[in-house]
Protein backbone atom coordinates (compact mmCIF):
# COMPACT_ATOMS: atom_id res chain seq x y z
CA UNK A 1 0.00 0.00 0.00
CA UNK A 2 1.43 3.44 -0.81
CA UNK A 3 1.64 5.53 1.93
CA UNK A 4 0.63 8.69 0.42
CA UNK A 5 -2.53 7.22 -0.44
CA UNK A 6 -3.58 5.40 2.70
CA UNK A 7 -6.19 6.38 4.92
CA UNK A 8 -4.50 8.55 8.06
CA UNK A 9 -6.42 9.81 11.45
CA UNK A 10 -5.04 13.19 12.60
CA UNK A 11 -3.29 13.52 15.42
CA UNK A 12 -1.08 16.06 17.10
CA UNK A 13 1.21 15.85 19.98
CA UNK A 14 2.56 18.66 22.24
CA UNK A 15 4.29 16.30 24.90
CA UNK A 16 6.07 13.15 24.26
CA UNK A 17 3.96 11.60 27.32
CA UNK A 18 1.14 12.31 24.61
CA UNK A 19 3.06 9.98 22.56
CA UNK A 20 3.44 6.93 24.92
CA UNK A 21 -0.69 7.72 25.82
CA UNK A 22 -1.87 7.69 22.36
CA UNK A 23 -0.13 4.55 21.56
CA UNK A 24 -0.60 2.45 24.61
CA UNK A 25 -4.19 2.82 23.97
CA UNK A 26 -4.24 2.43 20.90
CA UNK A 27 -2.36 -1.25 21.44
CA UNK A 28 -4.49 -1.94 24.20
CA UNK A 29 -7.24 -1.79 21.90
CA UNK A 30 -5.99 -3.63 18.68
CA UNK A 31 -6.11 -0.64 16.68
CA UNK A 32 -5.84 -1.75 12.78
CA UNK A 33 -3.07 -0.16 10.50
CA UNK A 34 -3.74 1.80 7.32
CA UNK A 35 0.21 1.66 6.40
CA UNK A 36 2.72 -0.69 5.70
CA UNK A 37 4.13 -1.62 9.07
CA UNK A 38 2.55 -2.61 11.95
CA UNK A 39 2.17 -1.03 15.45
CA UNK A 40 5.20 -2.50 16.68
CA UNK A 41 7.39 -1.77 14.22
CA UNK A 42 5.95 1.96 14.31
CA UNK A 43 6.39 1.98 17.87
CA UNK A 44 9.70 0.29 17.25
CA UNK A 45 10.95 2.97 14.54
CA UNK A 46 10.20 5.95 16.68
CA UNK A 47 12.14 4.57 19.34
CA UNK A 48 15.20 3.79 17.24
CA UNK A 49 15.15 7.72 16.38
CA UNK A 50 14.98 8.92 19.61
CA UNK A 51 17.31 5.88 20.57
CA UNK A 52 20.08 7.45 18.27
CA UNK A 53 19.20 11.23 19.23
CA UNK A 54 20.19 10.58 22.99
CA UNK A 55 23.38 7.66 21.91
CA UNK A 56 24.33 9.05 18.63
CA UNK A 57 24.02 8.35 14.75
CA UNK A 58 25.26 5.75 13.11
CA UNK A 59 25.06 7.22 9.38
CA UNK A 60 25.86 10.71 8.44
CA UNK A 61 23.52 11.95 5.44
CA UNK A 62 25.70 14.07 2.35
CA UNK A 63 26.59 18.04 2.89
CA UNK A 64 23.95 18.81 0.49
CA UNK A 65 21.52 17.03 2.93
CA UNK A 66 22.34 18.45 5.87
CA UNK A 67 22.52 22.09 3.98
CA UNK A 68 19.07 21.60 3.42
CA UNK A 69 17.83 20.44 6.43
CA UNK A 70 19.11 22.73 8.64
CA UNK A 71 18.38 25.85 6.52
CA UNK A 72 15.31 24.89 4.99
CA UNK A 73 13.31 21.88 6.00
CA UNK A 74 13.98 22.14 9.58
CA UNK A 75 11.94 24.93 10.56
CA UNK A 76 9.14 23.93 8.12
CA UNK A 77 8.99 20.50 9.56
CA UNK A 78 9.13 21.43 13.18
CA UNK A 79 6.11 24.05 12.70
CA UNK A 80 4.02 21.85 9.97
CA UNK A 81 5.06 18.01 10.63
CA UNK A 82 6.36 15.74 8.27
CA UNK A 83 5.09 14.55 5.06
CA UNK A 84 4.88 10.51 4.33
CA UNK A 85 6.71 8.91 1.30
CA UNK A 86 9.96 9.75 2.22
CA UNK A 87 12.03 6.78 1.15
CA UNK A 88 14.77 5.87 3.71
CA UNK A 89 17.94 4.61 1.86
CA UNK A 90 21.59 3.39 2.72
CA UNK A 91 23.02 3.41 6.06
CA UNK A 92 19.96 5.52 7.34
CA UNK A 93 17.38 2.89 6.00
CA UNK A 94 19.34 0.15 7.91
CA UNK A 95 19.60 1.97 11.02
CA UNK A 96 16.09 3.30 11.26
CA UNK A 97 13.97 0.84 9.13
CA UNK A 98 11.56 -1.76 11.95
CA UNK A 99 12.23 -4.90 11.41
CA UNK A 100 9.52 -7.39 12.46
CA UNK A 101 8.70 -6.77 15.77
CA UNK A 102 5.32 -7.44 17.47
CA UNK A 103 3.60 -4.69 19.05
CA UNK A 104 3.97 -4.85 22.79
CA UNK A 105 8.02 -5.25 22.08
CA UNK A 106 7.89 -2.38 20.39
CA UNK A 107 5.28 -0.33 22.65
CA UNK A 108 7.79 -1.14 25.66
CA UNK A 109 10.62 0.04 23.70
CA UNK A 110 9.00 3.47 23.15
CA UNK A 111 8.05 3.71 26.49
CA UNK A 112 11.75 3.03 27.55
CA UNK A 113 13.03 5.46 25.33
CA UNK A 114 10.70 8.66 25.94
CA UNK A 115 11.24 8.20 29.58
CA UNK A 116 15.18 8.18 28.95
CA UNK A 117 14.40 10.97 26.78
CA UNK A 118 12.69 12.94 29.06
CA UNK A 119 15.33 12.00 32.25
CA UNK A 120 18.58 12.55 30.02
CA UNK A 121 20.01 15.97 28.58
CA UNK A 122 22.32 15.03 26.65
CA UNK A 123 21.22 15.52 22.84
CA UNK A 124 23.80 14.25 19.58
CA UNK A 125 23.17 16.17 16.36
CA UNK A 126 20.73 15.27 13.86
CA UNK A 127 22.25 13.84 10.22
CA UNK A 128 19.36 15.73 9.13
CA UNK A 129 19.34 18.75 10.94
CA UNK A 130 22.30 19.62 12.66
CA UNK A 131 22.55 21.02 16.37
CA UNK A 132 19.26 20.54 17.79
CA UNK A 133 18.28 22.04 21.33
CA UNK A 134 16.86 19.63 23.64
CA UNK A 135 12.95 21.16 23.31
CA UNK A 136 13.65 21.52 19.26
CA UNK A 137 14.35 17.84 19.05
CA UNK A 138 11.34 17.31 21.90
CA UNK A 139 9.46 18.74 19.48
CA UNK A 140 10.92 17.18 16.32
CA UNK A 141 9.81 13.57 18.10
CA UNK A 142 6.25 14.86 17.87
CA UNK A 143 5.93 15.69 14.68
CA UNK A 144 7.91 12.15 14.04
CA UNK A 145 5.90 10.18 16.28
CA UNK A 146 2.58 12.93 14.54
CA UNK A 147 3.29 11.41 11.23
CA UNK A 148 3.83 7.73 11.79
CA UNK A 149 1.03 7.35 13.99
CA UNK A 150 -1.79 8.43 11.74
CA UNK A 151 -1.08 5.39 10.25
CA UNK A 152 -3.12 3.78 12.83
CA UNK A 153 -6.71 4.09 12.73
CA UNK A 154 -9.09 4.84 15.56
CA UNK A 155 -10.27 1.29 17.51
Amino acid sequence: MSTQVAHRRNCSYATLQEIIDDATRLAAADAPVTGNWSKGQIFDHLARLIDYSLDGFSFQLPWFFRVLGKHYFKARILKNGMLPGIKLKGDAKNALSPESVDDQTGLEHLRLTIQRLISEPQRFPSPFFGELSREEWDLLHCRHAELHMSFIAEP
